[in-house]
């Protein structure tokens, strides 16, 4: 059954079993515009900061700084844009955010050591606000794990086709400042694109207990939830981080490594493709197991460093079932909490996984050996696994959860 809200101006219908109203075509092409946008340089990042390198605009070592930094302020700016905007004036929240991130992206042209990281610091909040708006039509959407593949889909199209131009065209003339400057003018096209969006979002259903006017809470089946999305994005995070290293131990030549890792990504975007196709159809239980049965035949495999055609096949393997798998974090967390409210902080639990997966691995590896990070990418996935598993269980046979109070 669908859910019916009534805002005072207007009556929220309920079109398919989206929260309110359904987005128009040119909605739905602009709430997933902005989001795109905002995550196009993560994509591209590895091959901006490594020009700002050779222009010695930025050490080596920060450059593990600025990629973390960035990806800690998006999810801290997902989490303070749901905290403190309501859902409404979204094509203002738009574009104002748009109209920043092209400023930061063109502050980098003379940016260099710390100012590095404090652009990106502050261009990660100001993406985290087009990252939420893009979570509002998600959230309400009658099949969220389908729109989070489309998301994802796009965004990796993105990435993909601007990592592979750029080092050939405006970086080639114009070193990094160049790869800035298609940042800048996405960006602004994002900021554009804002303006199609539709005045407000519909409010997400409120917790029967509390009535409208009660306290904002979690329960703990929520906040489990949302530890499981944690745990998959350290184990993806991590995995991905060690896994150039991982091919060099396996006597993998560079050119061969660097194939690994853009096929890795590329078989991703089909993976997301997959499971907004099969959404309807699939829960997210069945798409966990098979894609961790996956995963822990990857890990296993790749302990004993295979030949390279196999290395790959395992590597495009992981990139694979890493997109499928993504999107049905979205359905997991909102079963967990039909409020949704949970669901708006699921971008800013991945961005908090991504960045944790990496440091926890890295307690494992050394110069000379990298498989100690998978031990830690498993324990990671195989708790996440418990998670779900005990929430999917306690579902089958309902009972009321605990309610965590986070009001002072």
């Amino acid at each position: 059954m669908g859910v019916r809200l009534l805002d005072r101006s207007q009556e929220a219908v309920d079109d398919d079993h989206w929260i309110g109203r359904a987005p128009s075509a040119s909605q739905i092409v602009a709430y997933l515009g902005v989001g795109t946008v905002a995550l196009m340089f993560a994509g591209v990042q590895p091959i901006l900061l490594d020009a700002l390198v050779a222009e010695r605009r930025l050490t080596a070592g920060m450059v593990g700084w600025s990629f973390t930094v960035e990806f800690l302020t998006l999810g801290l700016g997902v989490a303070l844009a749901g905290a403190i905007f309501k859902p409404d004036k979204l094509a203002l929240h738009g574009l104002l955010a748009g109209l920043a991130l092209a400023v930061l992206n063109l502050a980098m042209f003379r940016a260099s050591g710390l100012a590095v990281l404090a652009d990106r610091a502050a261009a990660g909040l100001v993406e985290g606000v087009l990252v939420w708006l893009t979570m509002l039509m998600i959230t309400r959407s009658a099949t969220p794990a389908r729109w989070a593949g489309i998301f994802l889909v796009t965004q990796g199209i993105l990435q993909v086709g601007f990592a592979a131009i750029l080092p050939v065209t405006l970086m080639n003339r114009f070193g990094a400042n160049g790869g800035f400057a298609a940042a800048a003018a996405l960006a602004l096209a994002g900021a554009l694109a804002a303006l199609a969006l539709p005045r407000a979002a519909a409010p997400l259903p409120t917790d029967p207990e509390l009535g409208e006017a009660g306290p904002q809470r979690l329960t703990a089946r929520a906040m489990a939830s949302l530890a499981a999305v944690f745990l998959t994005y350290a184990f993806f995070i991590g995995f991905f981080t060690y896994l150039p290293q991982l091919a060099g131990q396996a006597k993998m030549a560079p050119g061969q490594i660097g194939a690994t890792v853009s096929l890795s990504l590329a078989v991703s975007i089909l993976g997301s493709g997959v499971a907004a196709l099969v959404a309807r159809r699939l829960s997210y239980y069945s798409a966990c197991l098979a894609s961790v049965a996956v995963f822990a035949t990857v890990l296993v495999l790749l302990w004993r460093l295979p030949t390279t055609p196999v290395f790959m096949v395992l590597a495009s393997l992981h990139g694979f079932f890493w997109g499928f798998f993504m999107p049905f974090q979205m359905p997991l967390v909102i079963e967990s909490d039909p409020t949704r409210r949970a669901a708006a902080l699921v971008p800013t639990v991945q961005a908090l996984g991504a960045a944790a997966g990496p440091v926890l691995c890295s307690f494992l590896v050394s110069d000379a050996e990298a498989r100690g990070g998978l031990l830690v990418a498993g324990a990671c996935l195989a708790i996440a696994l418990l998670v779900v598993t005990v929430l999917h269980v306690q579902r089958l046979a309902p009972s009321r959860a605990t309610a965590i109070d986070f009001t002072p």
